[in-house]
């Protein structure tokens, strides 16, 4: 039985042997049909080697364009390089394999690309070869690092202060990587914070334009720094102004208007509780003599109180205040003389007016104007001191409201008279009667001087009558 077998086994080795090889490519056809080769492409950055060799001679390398992007792609069963990811390869370029020598500012470094796993299953096909570098002198500067929050509070707080531990940051590098720096900053995630919170974070390098600037050649002296944010309350307090002096005659000051007319603060809870508006001082505005309305914008900043209070939005601190002042309208209202109270009159007196109604101007703006009426003013005269005769003295004149003024003072004629006093003759009446008595005296006198006359002639008749006797007699 053992001899057949093996004389059968003996027979057609060539046949059984060709049997088996189609087996084996069977099987390796089966096995590419099921599991068929795959391709995939990776862009892994390249981690530099051995920096301080360059370092070493005041030198450090500046990477030309993107070559420290290593680009390649694998090739492999699908199920292998599917399982692959950048993360899966050690890409480097060691520095301390370049030619120095070589002509030229532009050196190259070999890039060595390896997996970390599957390697026996994919092959490694590079695109990138080498690195390419320059040297450039070495820069060393410090930073004050910037503290940024991302995120927005809970509801009703507020970021408070913020702060970075330790808050200076020295960069050493290439000089034309070093020069780009514009600022340096480290970020904190507040969303949804109540209190405060600390976090530990890598400081971000920024250019001008904001764009962030990862260099490998770049070494900081603090790769890790801690950064703390209070949690603030908040709290929606109004914008109060006041103005000093006052406007020019005849017009008057209306009020102001605010824009914002709230602002939103924050602090603690007990200084918070403390402030119920932001009132601007009424130094700060001053309408003296002024004839139209004011704009002007305020930094409300100094007056949120000491220490501890701020305003949520750092840029809501201008307030425009706009000043309103309207002119006055100027009315004549006709008061009868009978509607005056006159005080202090004896009543041994009796007092007229030189008319039958006083002229009184009004001023009040014109949405007050229009409500006044003749009634509503009233009017006093005081005459107690005064002796008959003419006089002219000011009306005391009440006005219903404090809206209302009189721009002049109002004036009138009285004139007072002795009830008792006897009456007084017409002037007409007193001339005729004086010509008349100087008539009859007139008469008189002429009387008188001719009865002198007839008298004197008379006399002179007696006296030559007697001369004529006397005459006579001497003669005889």
């Amino acid at each position: 039985m053992f001899r057949k077998m093996m004389k059968h086994l003996v027979n057609n080795p060539g046949l059984k042997i060709l049997s088996v090889l189609l087996s084996v490519v069977l099987w390796m056809v089966v096995v590419k049909m099921a599991d068929p080769d795959f391709t995939k492409t990776f862009s892994v950055p390249v981690e530099i080697l051995n920096k301080e060799v360059i370092r070493t001679m005041g030198k450090v390398p500046d990477i030309v364009g993107d070559t420290d992007i290593a680009v390649f792609y694998i090739s492999g069963p699908r199920s292998y390089v599917e399982d692959m990811d950048s993360d899966d390869f050690s890409v480097t370029a060691d520095l301390s394999q370049v030619d120095l020598s070589q002509d030229g500012e532009t050196k190259l470094v070999p890039i060595e690309i390896t997996a970390k796993k599957n390697e026996k299953h994919i092959d490694i096909i590079r695109k990138t070869v080498n690195m390419q570098i320059t040297l450039e002198d070495l820069s060393e500067q410090k930073f004050v690092i910037s503290p940024e929050t991302t995120g927005t509070p809970a509801e009703g707080c507020a970021i408070g202060d913020v702060e970075v531990i330790p808050n200076l940051l020295q960069v050493s590098g290439p000089e034309s990587v070093v020069s780009r720096i514009n600022r340096v900053s480290a970020s904190i995630n507040v969303d949804g914070i109540s209190s405060d919170v600390t976090d530990s974070v890598k400081p971000v390098l920024y250019d001008e334009n904001g764009e962030v600037i990862s260099s490998e050649l770049l070494e900081m002296n603090q790769n890790v720094v801690t950064i703390r944010a209070s949690i603030l309350g908040t709290k929606s307090v109004p914008v109060r102004c006041q103005v000093s002096g006052a406007p020019a005659e005849g017009y008057e000051y209306r009020g102001v208007e605010l824009t914002p007319e709230t602002v939103l603060i924050k602090g603690e809870a007990a200084l918070l509780n403390g402030i119920n508006s932001i009132d601007i001082p009424e130094d700060v505005i001053n309408i003296e003599g002024e004839k139209e309305d004011i704009e002007t914008t305020v930094d409300i900043t100094p007056y949120l109180g000491d220490g501890g209070i701020s305003l949520v939005d750092d840029t809501a601190n201008q307030v425009v205040v706009k000043v309103l002042i309207e002119q006055k309208e100027s009315k004549v209202f006709h008061l009868p003389v009978d509607s005056i109270k006159i005080n202090g009159l004896s009543q041994d007196y009796k007092l007229s007016f030189s008319g039958s109604t006083v002229a009184i101007t009004v001023r009040a703006l014109k949405e007050y104007m229009d409500t006044l009426q003749n009634g509503s003013i009233k009017a006093e005269l005081d005459v107690a001191e005064l002796e008959p005769g003419t006089h002219t003295l000011p009306l005391d004149v009440t006005l219903p409201d404090d809206k209302f003024e009189l721009p002049d003072t109002i004036n009138v004629q009285i004139t007072i008279e002795d009830k008792n006093a006897p009456p007084e003759v017409n002037q007409d009446e007193a001339d005729q009667s004086g010509n008349n008595n100087s008539n009859n005296n007139s008469n008189n006198n002429n009387n008188s001087n001719n009865s002198n006359n007839n008298s004197n002639q008379n006399g002179n008749n007696s006296g030559t009558s007697q001369n004529n006797r006397d005459r006579d007699a001497e003669e005889d």
